[in-house]
């Protein structure tokens, strides 16, 4: 079964860009143009990951806290254009894998979500 990847966000140029990548490296992709998590539990059981763009987005660590409670084995993958987000600290700490900077390297991306995706649930790598 396919890897579904959940791309958030409105720039849709660069999003359509990764989306083409991840394609072409065996993800399914699926991208929609809001700015929120999906709140609850996700039924699809495939989907592996988040790329959320949190300069669209008006999270608090609230959101991703919860959205991590509901969906442990989802990694929420951030990019953004600022270097700094010190209003989502905690969640840059304990709910957000990686956050990488705008425009997105394609060989970065790839990269954090096959070391994200490739964990189990405690946190240490899948052998």
């Amino acid at each position: 079964m396919k890897q579904t990847i959940l791309i958030l966000g409105t720039d849709k140029d660069q999003f359509n860009q990764i989306a083409d990548l991840l394609g072409k490296n065996g993800y399914q992709t699926e991208i929609k143009n809001n700015f929120s998590l999906p709140a609850g539990k996700l039924q699809d059981n495939t989907i592996a990951a988040v790329i959320i763009d949190i300069d669209d987005t008006p999270q608090d660590n609230r959101v991703f806290r919860r959205f991590k409670q509901d969906n442990p084995n989802i990694v929420l993958l951030a990019v953004s254009s600022r270097p700094f987000h010190p209003e989502l600290k905690e969640s840059m700490e304990k709910y957000i894998f990686a956050c990488t900077s705008k425009p997105v390297d394609p060989d970065e991306i790839l990269f954090l979500l096959k070391s994200g995706c490739d964990r189990d649930i405690s946190g240490q790598t899948a052998v």
